[in-house]
């Protein structure tokens, strides 16, 4: 099974970097992302998960930081917890 890794800083670069991988991922069964490591969490990033989040498996976060849970919760994106959090 794949566990997509987001880096510390989750800018556009490693937005457009993901993509592939998140494309890869979708399917019946959610994509598992490792959001332990997230330091800091930009928009673009935060739509690749919505994104992927409205395929047919979802995400399932492992682990998420701290900050990555606030940044989430700061732009109303507490579904994306929810969601098969882990």
């Amino acid at each position: 099974m794949q566990i997509i890794e987001l880096p510390s800083h989750c800018d556009r670069a490693a937005a457009a970097a993901l993509h592939p991988e998140f494309l890869a991922a979708a399917g019946e069964k959610a994509t598992k992302v490792d959001a332990s490591k997230v330091e800091r969490l930009g928009f673009a990033v935060m739509q690749l998960l919505v994104s992927a989040d409205h395929t047919e498996g979802g995400i399932a976060l492992n682990a998420p930081s701290e900050p990555f849970v606030d940044t989430l919760r700061l732009a109303g994106l507490e579904t994306l917890l929810a969601d098969g959090a882990e």
